[in-house]
């Protein structure tokens, strides 16, 4: 605080109640009185003009005119006090411009009594002169063969705004709508020595300097919102966000927005016509990427420095799209989990694979599309009464690892193939090369490519002023980058994860044409090697590559197949040596027709002959004669080979790029001054994946498991889909002519829901003998009158389903999961607590609360602690007067299984009523089709289609262990609508069938069953062109991979073949 600014203040202080006060005060007991004891006659009027002056009329008129001058000053100075106080900016008044401007002027000197001034030292001194440059964004290109310290020097004028001075202003208003606080004033006075002397006296047309604004925190799939006539904040949340008290949400995404006339956003009750706001989404960093040099493809790094070259910003805010997860939360993850304290942590998660986090969330996420992909493959070839081949209880680590982690990431992965075949396409269209790339960089905001040449790239990719290095926003609309080409090959089949970065950067490295040596420490180098051959072996724009693995990465072999092949070693007829140079020979023979490098003549399809990338691993001490060779091929043809060669550790003289891999598992390559947390997988990891991925190709047919603990009750009849066990069935057998039962055993007789003759049911439904046996056995009265009595409340329970006034709570599973319940309402997380729900629910005896915690990787406290929130949100149990979620101590599961249990009663879950309503219609044999066309009705859509942030965060992952009910869940209605499909069509209602077939093609849109059967319903209807169609294109043609269509299954051939017309709709 400096004195000379107290004395300003006070003097200040004192003439504005001089002003306001005195002067009023001083008129009255010196002036004239100027208001009349009543209106003057004409004569005194006329006596007044003809007398003789003697000063009274001068002093009346000076009186009047200070009176006038006094009020239009006080109420300047009145209205500039007033805008202080509320923050804003005093409006102004037409011909009251000066004493506007000496009312601001006395006020901003009288603020000086009341507020602390920081004192100004030699930094202030010492700052650089106000200036007027403009700021740019810019793309800084360091050299990484020499690090460089960060902020040592001064700011350069990149860095920084300026504003100028208008009528009005002060410090800390500018501040205010510049900066976004009014208390930053004091950062304008240490960047402009010009107002340091004096922060009060600030003069119009002074240019002052702005500190740069930091970029919050963007949210992602954050959007602008331009404001209309008529809006408010309240009405935008409303429209935007759903709910009207969201409105400060957007008010504080938006009060760092610079507007279009430069100021901000300061008070949400005033907005103005024009300006834009920030509609939020999840807070993720947008910090700008720092572009590295680009990766050289030989030993000898780039040394000129790179200067800055101004680049436009895309005209939206890009979002997190590409942050590869470090780890994953145990057990369920906690995205929209209630916060935790440190002592309450999660726990960790034992089965999380080390190698698919960090930089291996890559390969994570493209497992987890390839997996999907074989899953897909698997559903066609399931038969009715039969579910998908479960993967060994020993892999489950491995899949909860893929399901958690690969939710995450395969968007990313999915993007970036996007990206690269879109830039293949831009560049083909254009009739250009395409670039040279060396490495990507996937950040939290955008892809960067960086660049072995230099090379130029049309819009929207920007680029530094030397030409390495150029990005887009993650944002960026696809066919901004380019069209989309059917069949568009991937132009970089050998683009691999390397690590991760310190600032969470993912790089990946583009090896093809290079040699790879991988040196270091033997144990992690081992581990980075198998984790190259594992993602160019499920990477998607891998598609179409081969792998050979002489004597390293062995482990690999059954993970893909179509790409890996594993030798042990060269043997006469199979030495993956000689064929990598010969492949390099041909492809440098091919290129040099064709007149271009490989990556455009793959990229523009050029010649006849596929261009095939090749990746040979094997170790730097083999002794084969024609390694040397091939070595020198690659590495004397840079971009025509197609080919690379990795060695795993030293081999003297080898070409090539060296990666070292360090004993705390961190990779550098030093032509380019990366140093990198390394990706690696392990042996038992890379053993794990392969094993999970081999199972995804089995087809045999698996019966549905049944719950052997279920003793009693409508559970104890029925497997996990809700099908009668085969002990409560009788084989069905062709019915005989008059009395069905007749001549048969009385406890033997019985019906079935499809009761004609097969034959009827084959000439008319998309269906066999054996899916009839299956789905429709027949069923003796006996077992009818036990299913019936086992479940008395059922009719009562879909009444209460159907019926919006119920007050029991209901769960739905069979679409999007979501819970309806009348107890207290959750105002947030409501996808974690029905997850939880769902959890509990799902288990008929109870959890305990050590599986709650394992499963969503709780401590015990927390365990409790939601468990009641649980418990509050559903209430209490209008047939009992008892929460629905009763104590664990006196819980019917805890008499049962010897231990306190969280357990849910009378809560009504869409999939068990499914699954009682199939169970009795199918013991009611004739009588029961009414129950299996009313349980379809309980079907809105995929079962078990969890909110997508619960997904991405590593939630459900539990469904893995057990009977994976999900699946099971997915044969359930896909079986119960084939029956009705098959029960409609023999009785001539097609709108019955196209229904129940329509809802299994929701339910199931990859399984074969249901477009079999919607094919059999457009035949019915005389749409015999639309069954051709479905036959052709989603069954006979279809393909879930990048290979050509496989073989029809079984089954399919065999319908095929009963229909007439049917299977020539195979194209050739």
């Amino acid at each position: 605080m400096r004195l000379r600014a107290r004395l300003v203040g006070l003097l200040a202080s004192v003439l504005l109640i001089g002003v306001v006060v005195a002067v009023p005060a001083v008129l009255v007991r010196v002036g004239v009185d100027l208001i009349p004891s009543g209106l003057p006659t004409l004569e005194l009027v006329w006596i007044a003009l003809r007398s003789p002056d003697d000063g009274a009329l001068v002093l009346q008129a000076v009186t009047l005119v200070a009176w006038l001058a006094w009020l239009v000053l006080s109420v300047s100075i009145v209205l500039e006090v007033v805008a202080r106080l509320r923050g804003v900016r005093a409006p102004n008044i037409p011909g009251l411009q000066v004493p506007q401007l000496a009312a601001l002027q006395l006020v901003s000197a009288a603020a000086l009594l009341f507020v602390a001034i920081p004192s100004i030292g030699t930094s202030v001194a010492e700052a650089a002169p106000a200036h007027a440059a403009m700021a740019h964004d810019v793309i800084d290109a360091p050299v990484l063969v020499e690090s460089r310290p960060v902020g040592t020097g001064p700011a350069s004028p990149g860095e920084w705004s300026t504003y100028t001075i208008r009528l009005g202003d002060s410090l800390s208003a500018i501040a205010r709508d510049q900066l976004g606080d009014a208390d930053r004033w004091s950062e304008l006075v240490d960047l402009n020595p010009v107002v340091a002397d004096d922060p009060d006296l600030i003069y119009v047309g002074t240019v002052l300097r702005l500190p740069a604004l930091v970029a919050p925190a963007a949210p992602a799939n954050s959007r602008t919102y331009t404001v209309q006539s008529g809006d408010s904040l309240s009405s935008i949340a409303v429209r935007e966000l759903g709910d009207a008290e969201r409105y400060p949400e957007i008010f504080e995404a938006s009060k760092n927005t610079v507007q279009p006339d430069g100021r901000q956003v300061v008070d949400p009750d005033v907005i103005d016509v024009g300006q834009v706001l920030t509609i939020p989404g999840t807070v993720e960093p947008t910090t700008a990427p720092a572009a590295p040099a680009p990766v050289a493809a030989t030993t000898e790094p780039m040394a000129d420095p790179v200067p800055d070259v101004a680049i436009p910003e895309p005209s939206e805010v890009p979002t997190n799209t590409y942050r590869a997860p470090e780890s994953i939360p145990a057990g369920a993850a906690q995205v929209d989990a209630p916060e935790q304290d440190d002592e309450e942590a999660s726990t960790a998660a034992p089965w999380l694979l080390a190698g698919l986090t960090g930089g291996g969330a890559v390969l994570a996420g493209a497992l987890f599309l390839l997996r999907a992909r074989r899953r897909r493959a698997q559903s066609r070839a399931r038969r009715p009464g039969h579910t998908l081949p479960a993967p060994d209880v020993a892999l489950a680590s491995v899949e909860k690892t893929i399901s958690a982690v690969g939710a995450v990431t395969a968007p990313t992965v999915k993007h970036m193939d996007a990206v690269l075949r879109r830039l293949a396409a831009s560049v083909t269209r254009d009739g250009a090369t395409m670039p040279d790339l060396a490495a990507v960089e996937l950040t939290a905001t955008h892809v960067v490519l960086h660049l072995g040449t230099s090379t130029s790239l049309r819009s929207p990719w920007l680029g530094s002023s030397d030409g390495y290095h150029w990005r887009i926003p993650a944002t960026l609309p696809l066919d901004d980058i380019g069209p989309e080409v059917t069949d568009q090959p991937a132009p970089y089949p050998l683009l691999v994860t390397i690590g991760i970065g310190d600032d969470e950067g993912v790089w990946l490295l583009n090896v093809e044409d290079l040699d790879v040596s991988i040196t270091g420490d033997p144990t992690y180098g081992l581990d980075f090697a198998r984790y190259l051959v594992a993602e160019v072996a499920c990477n998607p724009w891998s598609a179409g590559a081969r792998v050979h693995c002489v004597g390293v990465g062995t482990e690999l072999a059954g993970l893909n197949p179509d790409r890996v092949r594993v030798h042990e070693g060269p043997a006469d007829g199979d030495d993956p040596v000689d064929e990598a140079l010969a492949e390099a020979l041909r492809t440098l023979d091919n290129a040099t027709d064709v007149g271009v490098d490989v990556v455009t003549a793959r990229a523009t399809q050029a010649g006849a002959e596929a261009w095939t990338a090749r990746l040979l691993l094997l170790d730097a001490s083999t002794t084969h004669p024609a390694l040397n060779e091939l070595l020198e091929l690659v590495h004397a043809n840079p971009g025509r080979t197609g080919t690379c060669v990795v060695l795993n550790g030293t081999r003297p003289d080898a070409p090539g790029i060296v990666l070292d891999v360090t004993a705390n598992g961190r990779i550098t390559l030093a032509s380019a001054g990366l140093d990198l947390v390394a990706v690696g997988l392990t042996s038992d990891e890379a053993q794990g994946c392969a094993a999970l991925l081999a199972q995804s190709e089995l087809v045999d047919a698996v019966a549905v498991p049944v719950d052997n603990q279920a003793t009693e009750g409508w559970r104890s009849f029925v497997d996990q889909a809700g099908a009668l066990r085969d002990e409560h069935t009788l084989p069905r057998e062709p019915a005989l002519e008059g009395d069905p039962d007749e001549g048969r055993p009385a406890e033997q007789q019985g019906s079935t829901v499809l009761s004609e003759p097969d034959e009827l049911y084959l000439d008319g439904a998309a269906t066999t003998s054996e899916d009839l046996q299956a789905l429709a056995p027949r069923v003796a009265a006996a077992v009818r009158r036990e299913v019936e009595d086992a479940d008395p409340l059922l009719d009562e329970d879909v009444a209460a389903w159907f019926a919006e006034s119920s007050r029991l709570p209901k769960l739905r599973l069979l679409g999007p999961v979501r819970a309806t319940t009348r107890g207290k309402p959750l105002l947030k997380r409501k996808p974690y607590m029905t997850e939880l729900l769902t959890f509990i629910a799902l288990h008929p005896h109870g959890a305990t609360p050590g599986e709650v915690s394992e499963a969503f990787g709780l401590t015990g406290a927390k365990v409790r602690e939601y468990v009641r929130l649980v418990r509050e949100w559903l209430g209490t149990d209008p047939r009992t007067g008892e929460p629905h979620v009763p104590d664990a101590r006196l819980a019917q599961g805890a008499l049962h299984r010897g231990t306190p249990v969280y357990e849910v009663v009378d809560l009504i879950v869409d999939l068990d009523l499914f699954r009682r309503l199939r169970a009795r219609g199918q013991a009611r044999g004739t009588d029961g089709i009414d129950d299996l066309r009313t349980a379809l009705r309980l079907v809105e859509g995929r079962p078990f289609d969890a909110p997508a942030q619960r997904r991405a965060g590593g939630g459900w992952t539990w469904l893995v262990d057990g009977d994976r009910i999900d699946e099971h869940a997915v044969v359930a209605v896909v079986d119960v609508a084939h029956l009705v499909v098959t029960h409609a069509l023999a009785a001539g209602d097609v709108v019955a069938a196209r229904m129940a077939a329509e809802t299994a093609a929701m339910a199931a849109p990859f399984e074969e069953i249901p477009r079999l059967d919607l094919a059999a319903v457009a035949t019915a209807e005389g749409r015999h062109a639309e069954a051709n169609r479905i036959i052709r294109d989603e069954i006979a043609n279809r393909t879930d991979d990048e290979g050509a269509p496989p073989e029809l299954v079984g089954r399919t051939e065999e319908i095929l073949r009963g229909r007439v017309g049917w299977l020539g709709s195979r194209a050739s």
